[in-house]
């Protein structure tokens, strides 16, 4: 018999950040009230759901959303989860890059695989940091559900190897606190997409933000 392992990434809540098109990375941003709340409504969703293991990014603004899930859980914090690094960009917001960093910018919304901003992971990178977090937690945890606290930029990495894309999924919405599901065979032998941006717990004063 088939071993199935089904792993529920889960998106921090919003950040005054988020609110303002600033780019984070790796920077640590808390969740503004929005956040506080969206993070709340995704953990009554969650919290009564017997995961095997719950993961998440140390950075605070999933670190809290993770807490609001498990409750009195045990949590697994990881820089493995974390944000893309975008070294020069993180603090500033989208506009001003576009604008003092054209190319950088052009470079980086045409998806190319070995784009990095000055001091940040590229592309390449990145993807490869996703993809041995799923070949680590599929021999870890060959079975069962998971519960992962990350952040847009990482499960799109996520999507980009699960679904083997050839270029990074920038569009690829990811609403703060929005469910995603990708479920392993046999270890890690095969992934398969099961649920992509469900934000279907979210109050109407909740509407989910994108940004990074």
């Amino acid at each position: 018999m088939a071993q199935v392992l089904t792993v529920y990434m889960v998106r921090h809540g919003e950040t005054e950040a988020n609110v303002i098109d600033m780019i984070q990375g790796q920077s640590d941003v808390p969740l503004n009230e929005r956040g506080v709340a969206q993070a709340e409504l995704v953990g009554a969703r969650l919290r009564n759901k017997p995961f095997d293991a719950i993961y998440s990014s140390d950075l605070s603004r999933a670190a809290v959303t993770a807490r609001a899930i498990a409750g009195e859980r045990e949590i697994n914090y990881t820089p493995e989860l974390r944000e893309w690094h975008l070294g020069a960009w993180q603090g500033k917001l989208i506009a001003e890059i576009a604008e003092t960093r054209p190319e950088e910018y052009r470079m980086f919304r045409s998806n190319s695989s070995d784009f990095a901003p000055h001091g940040g992971e590229s592309v390449r990178q990145f993807r490869d940091r996703a993809a041995n977090f799923l070949k680590e937690l599929a021999a870890r945890h060959p079975s069962g559900d998971i519960c992962c606290v990350t952040h847009g930029g990482f499960l799109r990495m996520v999507l980009l190897n699960v679904m083997n894309m050839e270029k990074y999924p920038a569009k690829a919405r990811t609403d703060n606190t929005s469910i995603s599901c990708f479920r392993s065979i046999d270890g890690g032998a095969s992934w398969q997409l099961i649920l992509w941006n469900d934000a279907s717990h979210l109050a109407d004063n909740c509407v989910a933000s994108s940004g990074w």
